[in-house]
């Protein structure tokens, strides 16, 4: 009898109530997640539905139970971590930096001169050679086409001027991390969390690995981890002038690399207000955001201008929005073809020219065959017709919406996951997985750049775990490289904010968990659209065990 009123008087506890909450929403997405990728339905009847029910009961309960096992074990252990007492070093992040370089060498020497791949390539011979800018930021194109063009007309070598690049990016990125790894330390006092940062920041993959890779995200990536620290100093400290400045240029920066961080940075602005009761601190964060997202919109305006003069600019065509409709219209096509009404199927040829082949065309994990075919200038010139036309189709076939939409995106919920990671692989499978780990081809003879590795073994160790795959046939350590990993700490990281009661903590989870959303309606799941909330896990983390100071 005593154990049960104890364990009733557990169950009724706020804590619980938060716990509880966490598992079950893990228990769900192994659940349908599982469904979706091996019968292609998350739901088929109602017995399935009852089966689907106690599955999801059931392991929430084992989550539970683990949860509440682990923890007591641990208060029992009752670890103690001595606090380093030792005056610290002025320039220790120099230290920090040094480590995370060194580490990183190997892998450079191994993909010498560097990964051109993803959008990087494309932007560099487009802009190069066509004199053409195709949608992507003009920031990181005149970037590389700028280290590109060094090589080939200052140093008579384009594979010279790549490898610089490389060496840039790898000394901006170690820049931040070190940064990154002294504010740790400095916030939690712990020599432990700190040294997890280091390993994590110099030895994991990923981290080695994007420095060397053309794509926006790296930067972006940096920036948004300057960009949370910041909002911890500017809620937390006392933030003068010049820090003011710098938070400026720096959220400027972040916002011209991705168009979708100006939405979770708008979006952000609310909850500052609602949730920050200290006004001068929350007057400071908002006027940076709409300084920024002024200075970034002039920027992009006059830069975009003065390119006009010499470049050829191309329309990014109806935008990443337009993506679940797309993916719910190849599904219909192609499951409910028979079903569809004269009139149905006479729209859907006229916004994407042939329903039939349109349902041909569908991939369930991937948006862009769907979306290259939709007519841009039809679509454009009466979205509410299209809009209303989608509405109705939802309405008679809710079900398909929902599935197309969780199919497109599921490597982004659904841990087990594996189709973010077979996008590519069709064309280029020794190249293109989970990562895109090649040299794309910019231009021949004196205008290319030589894959000349100088550690072909290293080389091929990281395409076997990233082209091949290979990673994911190692159990558990492989949930660590998934990208749904990401999302649920960070969820789990917001609700312990929130249970904390802690403001400042729940505005950084929250603007990470709005730049998450957004990434919801990119045309697939892949790693580099989430690489900047990667590179936050260890301020997380620290922010987690930091010693609190209760707010009023």
């Amino acid at each position: 009898m005593k154990f049960i009123n104890r364990l009733w008087t557990q169950i009724k506890t706020r804590k619980f109530k938060y716990i509880s909450f966490f598992w079950i929403i893990i228990s769900i997405q192994f659940v349908i997640g599982s469904n979706l990728q091996v019968k292609g339905k998350s739901i088929e009847n109602f017995t399935d539905l009852l089966i689907s029910i106690l599955k999801i009961i059931f392991l929430s309960i084992i989550f539970i139970l683990l949860h509440y096992s682990i923890e007591n074990l641990l208060r029992r252990i009752n670890i103690k971590h001595k606090e380093n007492n030792k005056k610290e070093l002025k320039y220790k992040w120099l230290i920090y930096f040094l480590i995370i370089i060194i580490c990183w060498i190997p892998t450079l020497l191994a993909f010498y001169p560097c990964i051109i791949s993803y959008d990087g390539g494309y932007q560099i011979r487009n802009s190069y050679f066509r004199k053409e800018i195709n949608g992507h930021p003009i920031i990181t194109t005149f970037l590389y086409t700028a280290f590109y063009d060094i090589g080939v007309c200052q140093l008579n070598s384009p594979t010279i001027g790549m490898f610089i690049f490389s060496i840039f990016q790898m000394l901006v990125m170690g820049t931040i991390f070190s940064y990154s790894v002294k504010f740790i330390e400095e916030a939690t006092k712990k020599k432990w969390i700190r040294n997890i940062a280091i390993i994590f920041y110099a030895i994991f993959p990923y981290n080695q690995l994007f420095p060397l890779i053309t794509t926006k995200d790296v930067l972006l990536a940096g920036f948004v981890l300057i960009f949370i620290i910041n909002i911890y100093k500017i809620l937390k400290e006392k933030y003068e002038i010049l820090d003011c400045i710098y938070m400026v240029i720096i959220t400027t920066l972040m916002l011209l690399l991705r168009s979708n961080v100006i939405y979770a940075v708008l979006a952000l602005i609310p909850f500052i207000i609602i949730l920050i009761k200290e006004k001068e601190s929350k007057k400071k964060l908002v006027i940076i955001i709409l300084i920024s997202i002024i200075l970034a919109n002039s920027f992009t305006s006059i830069v975009t201008n003065i390119a006009l003069k010499k470049y050829t600019t191309e329309t990014g065509g109806t935008g990443i929005f337009i993506c679940p409709f797309t993916q719910f219209s190849g599904k219909i096509a192609k499951e409910k073809q028979n079903e569809l009404t004269k009139e149905e199927k006479e729209k859907l040829t006229l916004y994407f020219g042939d329903y039939k082949k349109l349902g041909e065309k569908y991939v369930p994990y991937i948006a862009d065959n769907t979306a290259k075919m939709i007519n841009n200038e039809i679509v454009n010139s009466n979205k509410k017709e299209f809009f209303g036309f989608m509405k109705q189709l939802i309405k008679k076939e809710p079900r398909i919406f929902i599935e197309s939409y969780l199919n497109t995106i599921r490597g982004y919920w659904y841990i087990n996951d594996t189709s973010f990671s077979k996008i590519n692989n069709d064309k280029k499978p020794d190249t293109m997985g989970t990562l895109e780990l090649f040299c794309f081809p910019i231009g021949k003879n004196k205008f290319s750049v030589v894959d000349d590795s100088k550690l072909p073994e290293l080389k091929k160790f990281y395409q076997n775990l990233f082209c091949r795959n290979e990673y994911q046939k190692i159990p558990v350590i492989s949930i660590i490289f998934q990208p749904a990993t990401y999302f649920y700490m960070l969820v789990a990281y917001l609700l312990f904010a929130i249970y904390k009661r802690n403001r400042v903590k729940t505005i950084i989870g929250l603007y990470l968990l709005l730049y998450f959303m957004t990434c919801f309606l990119a045309p697939c799941a892949i790693v580099r659209y989430i690489y900047p909330i990667i590179v936050c896990t260890p301020i997380l983390i620290g922010l987690v065990v930091e010693k609190e100071e209760k707010e009023k």
